[in-house]
């Protein structure tokens, strides 16, 4: 809500400018929208609002609404954290067992070939339910 607080013009004979003009109707459209005014009466309010010389002027449209309540202080909100994948983990260790029993006993280790596999078909087709993974579409 706009802040419109008639208190910090202290004295009612002040003259008001532009901005103190725009801001109470601002705040008048945030007590339409809030379902205090009618379109008529915030109508009438505001074109008197953009008329206004002093304070009392301004003071006079807000006599019967509600003065602005400080915002309530927002909560943090706690980000969603994803889980992370671990077949690449996985995968990774795998390579470098395999490398290190390649380096220490010149064997191939042929149980890399197997995740080396699943690690290609989950990039060409992807896990998931239905819809997941990239699309294809072919022309009939």
């Amino acid at each position: 809500m706009t802040d419109f607080d008639p208190a910090v013009f202290g004295s009612p004979s002040v003259r008001v400018g532009t901005a103190e003009r725009e801001q109470a109707a601002a705040a008048l459209g945030d007590h339409f929208a809030a379902g205090r005014l009618e379109l008529d009466e915030y109508d009438e309010r505001v074109s008197r609002a953009y008329a206004a010389k002093t304070a009392a002027d301004l003071i006079v449209l807000f006599s019967d609404l509600p003065r602005p309540q400080p915002a309530p202080p927002a909560r943090p909100q706690r980000q969603a954290r994803r889980a992370r994948p671990v077949f690449p983990a996985l995968l990774l260790a795998a390579v470098v067992v395999a490398v290190v029993i390649v380096a220490t006993t010149h064997m191939i280790p042929f149980f890399v070939f197997p995740a080396l596999f699943f690690l290609f078909i989950h990039h060409r087709r992807g896990y998931g339910p239905p819809g997941y993974g990239p699309r294809r579409h072919y022309r009939v």
